[in-house]
């Protein structure tokens, strides 16, 4: 009985305390909420000004007083007028400070240390036609993100206010600075680029057929032909460029940021489209076939028209030292400086010409193929290619392509499949270091064409996943398995090349 008295009673003190604390947890919430509502419906306003009033705007900048003024509409620094001034930033601070109001009013405070404002970490002074008001910016709140200020006029008030009432008068100098766009660079009309460098320096430089280029060594006249989608990074990469961060309007000490000795110099020739009026004797010639054809020129176009045409520029680049946060120094006209991200720079700088070159062991178009003899297996066998033309009854030419394999006619499907496989093969990589082979090829391809050239290839196992392909003074490694599949299918051609028939030919790529 005494058991379940105790349970009892257990039971209603705890019921009651849970109500206890119901009621005091609806109490503060409805205290918070109010306290809150209360805040927002108090706000103070510290100061107002209408922004086209103001005359001048002074505040600290990196350590230093710095003052912008107005002049003819327009912010000017007032102790370096050339400074290229954002005007859209100053107006901003400007803006920032039309209607100032303070979420919170601490009054007779004793000691300012408690809020950062006994050794302000800026001061912001704002000049009208009627006077100068002078605010003091003390520590962040970073629980809540607000700033305490206080009035210069105003001993013993803090002030709590919204961040952006303050942050927009604590950057740094060229946060305030006009900066210009990186010239446009059109990759399409990239023709040549020039990378000099101490360690590497190449050139690369677009072929008159506008599709494939030529690279060689910075100072070598021996071009290679260069590997076309690796041509069409770096050219892709120069349309990228973009300046990041403005450090200098004026560098009168290109030293301080490794320009004076460049880490590399990069010089673009390329093409833009310009406009130009016409000429007076142009508009003048116009105007006579107007007259002379009847027509209506009373518009008076005439005398307004321009013409597009296309012109040759030429951009250079230097890039001096690192300038922290993954970014270089770099400049245009050795004046303005900015730094740039090294992302971006490495898509055409740090490289060697050799990693641009292109990797397809040899290209001999069947078109122009006259003759191929290969060993392999300790075997030579020759293929002979003919070519006849014959014209239809409408006069039209079709032409018809024989293979011959020691003498004997071939399956051009069989023969083209193997030669497709020979000429289209790519290197994973090239050597650069002389290579002496331990053995004896495993195959020998020597190409004829139509004008008596020759070209030989020889094919050597290198390791246990290369072949060391020869072209003349080039060493491709090629992937093992892709000179496998060339050999079976040279083994097919020669095992039955001789029973097959001959048709006509599908062109080999």
């Amino acid at each position: 009985m005494k058991k379940s008295t105790k349970l009892v009673s257990a039971v209603v003190v705890l019921a009651v305390l849970g109500g206890v604390y119901v009621g005091i947890n609806s109490y503060v919430s409805k205290e918070e909420s109010a306290g809150s509502s209360s805040e927002e419906e108090s706000k103070t306003e510290v100061f107002s000004v209408k922004t086209d009033d103001i005359k001048s705007l002074e505040f600290i900048i990196d350590k230093k007083d710095t003052t912008f003024e107005k002049k003819d509409d327009s912010w000017v620094k007032k102790d370096e007028t050339a400074f290229p001034v954002n005007q859209t930033t100053l107006d901003s601070a400007a803006s920032a400070l039309e209607k100032v109001e303070a979420d919170r009013v601490l009054e007779k405070v004793d000691d300012l240390t408690e809020y950062g404002l006994d050794s302000p970490s800026n001061s912001v002074t704002v000049t009208t036609a009627d006077g100068t008001t002078k605010f003091n910016i003390g520590d962040e709140n970073t629980s809540t993100n607000q700033y305490y200020i206080s009035r210069d006029d105003e001993d013993s008030t803090v002030y709590v206010v919204a961040a952006d009432t303050v942050t927009p008068f604590m950057n740094s100098l060229y946060d305030y600075a006009q900066g210009e766009d990186f010239p446009t660079i059109d990759s399409s009309t990239v023709e040549k680029v020039q990378v000099s460098e101490d360690k590497d320096s190449y050139v690369l430089e677009e072929n008159s057929d506008g599709a494939t280029w030529d690279v060689s060594t910075d100072g070598s006249s021996d071009k290679e032909t260069a590997d076309t989608t690796a041509a069409g990074n770096v050219t892709s990469g120069l349309g990228n460029f973009a300046f990041d961060e403005f450090v200098n309007y004026n560098a009168e000490d290109l030293s301080q940021y490794g320009l004076d000795k460049p880490y590399a110099t990069i010089t673009v020739d390329y093409q833009e489209e310009a406009e130009e009026d016409l000429s007076e004797s142009d508009s003048e010639a116009s105007e006579s076939v107007s007259e002379d054809s009847g027509a209506d020129s009373s518009d008076g176009s005439s005398s307004d028209e321009k013409k597009t045409t296309t012109v040759d520029k030429q951009q250079v680049i230097y890039v001096g030292d690192e300038a922290g946060d993954d970014s270089r120094y770099v400049t245009v006209d050795n004046k303005q400086v900015y730094t740039m991200s090294t992302d971006t720079l490495s898509a055409v700088i740090d490289k060697k010409a050799s990693d641009l070159w292109s990797l397809i062991v040899n290209y001999q178009s069947v078109k122009t193929l006259d003759q191929l003899q290969v060993t392999y297996g300790n075997e030579t066998s020759t293929v002979n290619v003919s070519r006849e033309t014959s014209k239809d009854d409408d006069g039209n030419e079709t032409e018809t392509t024989t293979y011959k394999l020691n003498g004997d006619e071939i399956d051009s499907t069989t023969f083209t499949t193997f030669y497709n496989k020979l000429i289209n093969m790519a290197g994973q990589k090239r050597l650069t270091d002389t290579y002496t082979p331990a053995t004896d090829p495993e195959m020998t391809a020597v190409f004829t064409d139509t004008d008596n050239n020759q070209t030989t290839v020889t094919f050597y196992t290198y390791d246990t996943n290369y072949y060391a392909v020869i072209v003349g003074n080039k060493v491709f490694l090629v992937n093992k398995m892709t000179v496998k599949e060339m050999f079976t299918a040279y083994e097919t051609l020669t095992n039955g090349g001789a029973e097959a028939t001959a048709t006509p030919t599908a062109e080999a790529e």
